[in-house]
């Protein structure tokens, strides 16, 4: 899963130059005709391939030896917590949440009509394809997760396809279209949409820009320091839509941004994806040249380090603003506040027989961002987010969790830059019947980076 992450981003950052070339204005919106028929038979079409492959490919197999009998002890059991590791429930159930969102979205579905189509892929996962009994945590984490996530994935694939294209760069525009948004190229096919020229675009489209980075190996230090160096890493930070400069009725997701790292063995970051995207927002243009995007917005965080794992599905108000500083610089601000609907922190007090090592929880999420940047000398972008997990199941107490990251760019030559980047992450849990638990970790690597 992770390296096929990976790959659809970086396969869109290397597709991304050739859209500038044909799109001087956004076009509008498609009207794609409904097709809830189609949408309902994808869902369980996912479903059944999930599971075949399950049975049939893996030895350990044993969830899956589904019959009658086990469908009618799921429903008589009802609802639980399960045991399986932190990958699973926050990255693989998020991602299989949004083949069953855009089953829907990529048959003409808006974002709130796609929505309900993604719980009940879960539900009939959870109840009928598997022996395991249903989980809480599942519905959760493959609902709102696989919206997040299915949304995002779409919008890309959007940006890739243009129906106008022909020859090589066809085929390079569908293949990558259907590698970021499966469902979606299915759908292509079976309409007939991926061989079938027309005179527009065809397809959502918004501006997508941002940088992709190369860290360098690093130093670190902190509690549980195995190796006080960090691995190289490569890093994607994106920001989609124009939130201050369209004044129209915006749709879910019109503006998010998405922030990716992954590295092989690094101690600090060896695999993070935070999103955030606007649900409902409000532009506030001010005469002095100040912007204020005010928003009500959900969140996605997945970070996946050998030392410590945060998962949380919230959703927060947000307040962008843009700030004119005169002398070439600017500077966007992005305070956020809201709530943890489900969350997840690694605990040295959990086990179980699947690997989790982690509580269940819900809590406060609060989120800094500011970005100040100049032509000539360059942009620091600074991240500041903040976890607090109250245990639903698992060890009682409460987790706070603090990660901040900053780095500092410049060009070099016109897209290359280079910069250094500092990470800092602190972790203080209390719990009512076993030892509190402080730790901390920081690293410094050097970056090398491309802006798109």
């Amino acid at each position: 899963m992770k390296k096929m992450l990976l790959f659809i981003v970086i396969f869109l950052m290397t597709i991304e130059p050739s859209l500038a070339q044909d799109n001087t204005e956004e076009p509008e919106d498609p009207v794609i005709p409904k097709r809830i028929d189609l949408a309902i038979a994808e869902v369980m079409a996912s479903n059944f391939v999930a599971w075949a492959g399950a049975r049939y490919l893996r030895e350990d197999n044993y969830s899956f030896l589904i019959s009658w009998q086990s469908i009618e002890n799921n429903l008589r059991h009802g609802l639980e917590w399960d045991p399986n590791n932190f990958g699973t429930n926050f990255l693989n159930h998020p991602y299989q949440g949004s083949t069953y969102f855009n089953a829907a979205r990529t048959n003409g579905m808006s974002f709130w009509e796609s929505t309900p189509f993604t719980f009940a892929g879960s539900f009939m996962w959870e109840v009928f394809m598997e022996r395991e009994y249903p989980a809480y945590n599942d519905l959760v984490t493959t609902t709102w997760g696989g919206v997040a996530l299915g949304e995002i994935l779409f919008r890309f694939s959007e940006n890739v396809l243009d129906d106008r294209a022909r020859g090589g760069s066809r085929v390079w525009r569908e293949t990558a279209g259907f590698l970021l948004n499966p469902v979606g190229g299915l759908n292509r096919i079976i309409k007939g949409d991926m061989f079938t020229t027309r005179p527009s675009v065809n397809h959502i489209r918004r501006p997508f820009n941002g940088y992709i980075a190369f860290g360098g190996s690093g130093s670190r230090e902190g509690s549980d320091a195995e190796d006080n160096k960090l691995s190289p890493s490569f890093q994607l930070t994106g920001h989609y839509g124009k939130p201050f400069e369209d004044k129209s009725k915006s749709k879910p997701y019109d503006f998010f941004d998405f922030r990716m790292w992954t590295s092989k063995r690094d101690t600090l970051r060896s695999m993070v994806i935070t999103a955030w995207g606007t649900l409902f927002s409000k532009l506030y243009d001010k005469e002095n040249g100040q912007k204020h995007l005010l928003s009500i917005s959900q969140n996605y965080d997945y970070y996946n380090a050998r030392i410590f794992t945060i998962g949380a599905m919230a959703f927060t108000t947000n307040l962008l603003s843009n700030w004119p500083l005169g002398k070439g610089f600017r500077l966007v601000t992005n305070p956020a506040l809201g709530f943890i609907a489900l969350g997840a922190g690694n605990n040295e007090y959990v086990t179980s027989y699947q690997g989790r090592n982690y509580n269940f929880g819900w809590g406060a999420r609060g989120k800094m961002e500011f970005l100040l940047e100049h032509q000539k000398f360059g942009r620091i972008l600074a991240d500041y987010n903040y976890f607090s997990l109250y245990t639903r199941d698992g060890v009682p107490g409460v987790d706070r969790l603090h990660v901040f990251d900053v780095n500092y760019m410049i060009k070099i030559w016109q897209q290359l830059g280079i910069g250094v980047e500092y990470f800092y992450y602190y972790r203080n849990a209390n719990y009512k019947n076993d030892p509190d638990v402080i730790k901390h970790v920081k690293g410094l690597r050097v970056l090398i980076s491309l802006s798109f």
